[in-house]
């Protein structure tokens, strides 16, 4: 896969697919480490304005209009989606935008609304190794999750799209990251903060998904942007 190509643009080739990848914006169980899962959680006022001047910044400094917004159905991807779009003139209609149970992170089970250490102390308890011991079978997940991807960027093929976006969450985007084998034996150490847009092509002709950017977040401005407790990635 090409790595990290120095582009962030509108694509105007009708053999590419462009799907710009964003993670939502920050929630208070992000900000005090709450596993959150399926659990419908809503931005807090940074998410919102994360979401805001993520749009302001595809407008103004990218000039990118989206032709088609496929979404987590979960509270917090459909505000950060309210919030981008509010700020950007894609002109799109209801038919246009997609809410998708398919795009949502791994459900986590019993530990879901657990703070990480709780979760931890909680596997721990149960003899399991990890905390991500529980919940939805990772396999599961991932043909879940890319089956889902998959059918929308076929779709959209075939829709003659050619600028789509994709609003997941961070765990669900780490794994999209490693199904298109991009670094994969640091996949699981890669931070997309919130907000931050990962853009992937797909070659129709070739029927090819290459990763262009990863975690972007231009937006926010200045410095590097981290997690601050890697167990949540």
């Amino acid at each position: 896969m090409t790595r990290d190509i120095p582009y962030y643009s509108e694509n105007d080739d009708s053999n590419v697919v462009r799907i710009f990848i964003i993670r939502h914006g920050q929630t208070d169980h992000n900000v005090k480490k709450i596993l959150q899962g399926h659990r419908d959680t809503s931005l807090n006022v940074t998410g919102v304005d994360q979401g805001h001047k993520l749009g302001k910044y595809l407008k103004n400094d990218r000039n990118i209009k989206f032709e088609r917004v496929v979404s987590s159905d979960l509270i917090r991807c459909r505000q950060t989606t309210e919030a981008f779009l509010s700020e950007m003139d894609c002109d799109l209609g209801e038919k246009d935008v997609f809410f998708l149970g398919g795009l949502r992170e791994r459900f986590m089970g019993p530990i879901e609304g657990m703070h990480i250490t709780e979760a931890e102390k909680y596997a721990d308890k149960h003899g399991k190794p990890s905390f991500r011991d529980f919940g939805e079978d990772a396999d599961l997940f991932m043909n879940r999750l890319t089956g889902t991807i998959q059918g929308c960027v076929e779709t959209a093929s075939d829709d003659g799209i050619r600028n789509m976006a994709m609003v997941s969450h961070g765990g669900s985007i780490r794994a999209i990251i490693r199904w298109l084998e991009y670094d994969a034996q640091n996949a699981q150490k890669i931070i997309v903060y919130n907000t931050s847009v990962t853009i992937v092509d797909y070659i129709k002709d070739k029927k090819q998904y290459i990763v262009r950017r990863v975690g972007n977040t231009q937006h926010l401005g200045d410095g590097e942007f981290i997690v601050s407790d890697l167990r949540l990635r």
